[in-house]
C-alpha cells in the first residue's frame, strides 16, 4: 500500500505535495514526499479531498477522469518497488501514480507532456534536489540502464559581479575522474565556491529561487543530478550551511554536515552557533550505528551495497582491527551480560559495546536506543584482540571521516571535503585519498575537494584540476595545462601556486652570507659539508643585485 496524506506545503504558489508512506506486508519501508500536478489545479490535496467528499471517490489511485503526473521526493522508492514488487507489478504503481519520468522516458505517454513542459513542473514539483534526481534517473532501472552523476558546470558570480564558470568533469573512458579539486593559494574564493555550490543545490539562502531570479542569475548549465550532498569541513573559520531545519525544503536528508560547528539553544531560546571539538566522534558514532541499521533496513535490495562491509574493506587495510566498538555509560551492563548486551566486553576496566548486525537487532528487538547506552563523546574505537589500538588524532580523524560518509551515503552522492590537508599529513594524504576512491566507486559517487595540497593534485587528472589564479577584482579558474596525474610535484606547485617568482627564505639567506666570502668557492669550501647538492647549484648560479655572476 502506498498510503498518501495532506499536506499544505506551497511552492511558490503551487500546491502539489502529498505525504507518502510505502507499506509492504504491513511495514513500513520508507517515507517521502509525492509531488502531485493535476491538470488545471493549482492545490492537488484540496481537490483531491474534493473528490473524495463531493464526488465520492474511494481514494485509490488512477485518479478518474483527470490528467496528472506525479515525481516522488526519493529515487530510493524505484529500487525498493522492483526489490519487493518484481518489475510489472512495480510498474503498475508508477503507471498509477504516473510517475512523469517513466511516462516521458519508459512509456513516452504523449497525454503527460504538456504537464512535464509547463512552467509549474519545474518550479514546483522539480523545486528540491531529491525530485530532479528522481525524474532525471528513476525511471533507468526499468530500461536497464545504470545512472551516474553528469559533468555539470558551476556558475560562480564574482566580487566584479562577472561570472566564472567552472567545468565539474566525472566521466572519463580511462582516466580516474571520480575527484575534482580547487586548488591555489588562500583567500581566492575555494570555500565560497563550495558554499554556492552547496546552496544553489539546494535552493537555500544565495541559491533559493527568488535571490536567483532577481540577479537573473542561472547557477548551473544543468542541475546535478546528484542524490545527495554531504559536506565534510574542519576548518576553524568555515561558514557553511550547518542543516536544513529551519529552511524552506521538505527534503531534509538530501544535504548532511560534518565538522566542528552545531547549533545550540540558548537560555532565552535563541539559536546559536557553537564550535565542539567533540563533534567529530558523536557524529562518527551515529554514523555507524545508522550504517548498520541501514543494512538491515535496506538489504533485500539487490543492488544494496552493505555499509558495514564497505567500513570494514576500507578500514581494516588501514589501521587492522577486528571489530568497532563504543564506550558504554556504565560497566553494569557488561556485567549484566543478559541481552540485548549480549556483544559488550570489559577492557581495562571500560565497557565497550560491539557495533554490529546482532547487536542492533538485539537492541531492537527490546524497543531500545543505542545512544542511550554508550558515551558518543568517545567516538568509535577499533580493537583488535579485544584491545583498542591507539591511534594518532590525525588517524582518528580521518577514520571518522569514512564513518561518516558511509554512514551517510547513498548511491550517485556528491562528497565535498574543505581542506582534508589541515589534520594530514603527507603520507595520510595519500591514505586517505585511497580511502576515498575506494568508497566512491563502492556508491558509484563523485567527491569535490578544496586543498593546498600537491599531493593530492598530482593523484588527480588535469581535467578535474581547477587552479586559482588571483588577478585583481577578479580570480582567473583554469585547468593545468600540463597533465598532473603522477606527475612532478615541483611542477604543480610551480603552476598553482607561482613559487618558482617567489623569494623564498633559503634565497634570502644565500644573499645575506655569500658577500661575506671572497668567492662563491670560497663560500662553499667553507660550509658545504652543511648543504645539499640543490643549494651548491644554486649558489653556484648565484648572481648579484645588478643580475651579474658573483
Amino acid at each position: 500500500m502506498l498510503a498518501l496524506s495532506y499536506n499544505n506545503w506551497d511552492d511558490y504558489d503551487i500546491k502539489s505535495t502529498l505525504n507518502a508512506v510505502l507499506y509492504i506486508e504491513n511495514d513500513e519501508i520508507i517515507r517521502f514526499s509525492l509531488k502531485l500536478m493535476i491538470e488545471g489545479i493549482k492545490d492537488s490535496p484540496k481537490f483531491l479531498n474534493s473528490l473524495r467528499v463531493e464526488e465520492k471517490w474511494n481514494g485509490f489511485f488512477p485518479i478518474p477522469n483527470v490528467n496528472y503526473v506525479s515525481v516522488p521526493s526519493d529515487i530510493d522508492l524505484y529500487s525498493i518497488l522492483l526489490n519487493k514488487l518484481g518489475k510489472q507489478s512495480a510498474e503498475d504503481v508508477l503507471k498509477n501514480i504516473r510517475d512523469a519520468g517513466y511516462l516521458l522516458n519508459v512509456v513516452q505517454d504523449n497525454s503527460s507532456d504538456e504537464l512535464i513542459h509547463n512552467l509549474d513542473f519545474k518550479t514546483s514539483l522539480l523545486r528540491e534536489a531529491g525530485a530532479k534526481k528522481a525524474f532525471n534517473d528513476g525511471w533507468r532501472l526499468f530500461t536497464d540502464s545504470e545512472s551516474s552523476i553528469n559533468d555539470f558546470d558551476l556558475n560562480i558570480i564574482q566580487k566584479d559581479n562577472s561570472t566564472e564558470s567552472i567545468k565539474f568533469k566525472f566521466n572519463s573512458k580511462y582516466l580516474p575522474y571520480d575527484i575534482n579539486i580547487l586548488i591555489g593559494p588562500n583567500g581566492v574564493g575555494k570555500s565560497y565556491t563550495l558554499k554556492s555550490l552547496v546552496e544553489y543545490w539546494l535552493g537555500v539562502d544565495s541559491g533559493n529561487k527568488l535571490a536567483l531570479d532577481k540577479i537573473n542569475h542561472i547557477p548551473f548549465n544543468n542541475h546535478p543530478n546528484i542524490a545527495k550532498l554531504i559536506l565534510i569541513s574542519y576548518s576553524p573559520f568555515e561558514d557553511f550551511t550547518i542543516d536544513l531545519k529551519d529552511a524552506e525544503l521538505i527534503d531534509k536528508e538530501a544535504y548532511k554536515y560534518f565538522g566542528f560547528r552545531q547549533i545550540a539553544a540558548s537560555e532565552s531560546g535563541d539559536k546559536r552557533i557553537t564550535i565542539s571539538r567533540n563533534l567529530p566522534s558523536r557524529d562518527a558514532v551515529s554514523s555507524i550505528i545508522k550504517a548498520v541499521t541501514d543494512d538491515i533496513k535496506f538489504d533485500f535490495m539487490s543492488s544494496w551495497i552493505n555499509k558495514y562491509k564497505t567500513i570494514e574493506s576500507v578500514l581494516i587495510p588501514a589501521v587492522g582491527f577486528d571489530s568497532i566498538a563504543c564506550e558504554m555509560a556504565s560497566k553494569e551492563f557488561v556485567t549484566d551480560g543478559g541481552p540485548p548486551f549480549n556483544n559488550s566486553l570489559l577492557i581495562e576496566d571500560i565497557p565497550y559495546l560491539l557495533i554490529n548486525r546482532e547487536t542492533i537487532n538485539n537492541f531492537s528487538r527490546y524497543e531500545l536506543e543505542i545512544s542511550d547506552f554508550i558515551k558518543p563523546t568517545s567516538g568509535v574505537t577499533f580493537l583488535k584482540d579485544n584491545k583498542p589500538i591507539n591511534l594518532s588524532s590525525g588517524q582518528r580523524l580521518f577514520c571518522f571521516i569514512v564513518i561518516n560518509v558511509v554512514g551517510e551515503i547513498r548511491k550517485d552522492s556528491l562528497v565535498v571535503i574543505d581542506e582534508p590537508e589541515l589534520f594530514l599529513h603527507p603520507q595520510l594524504e595519500i591514505q586517505f585519498i585511497s580511502l576515498l576512491k575506494n568508497v566512491l566507486s563502492a556508491f558509484s559517487s563523485k567527491a569535490i575537494l578544496a586543498t593546498h595540497s600537491e599531493v593530492i593534485a598530482r593523484e588527480i587528472p588535469s581535467k578535474c584540476i581547477h587552479v586559482y589564479h588571483p588577478d585583481e577584482e577578479q580570480v582567473l579558474i583554469q585547468n593545468p595545462p600540463f597533465e598532473t596525474f603522477g606527475g612532478d610535484l615541483q611542477r604543480i606547485s610551480s603552476y598553482v601556486f607561482g613559487d618558482s617568482h617567489v623569494s623564498k627564505p633559503f634565497d634570502a639567506w644565500i644573499t645575506e652570507n655569500i658577500d661575506r666570502f671572497p668567492s662563491k668557492e670560497a663560500f662553499i669550501e667553507e660550509i658545504g659539508a652543511e648543504l645539499n647538492e640543490e643549494m651548491l647549484m644554486k649558489i653556484l648560479n648565484y648572481q648579484d643585485k645588478n643580475g651579474l655572476p658573483s
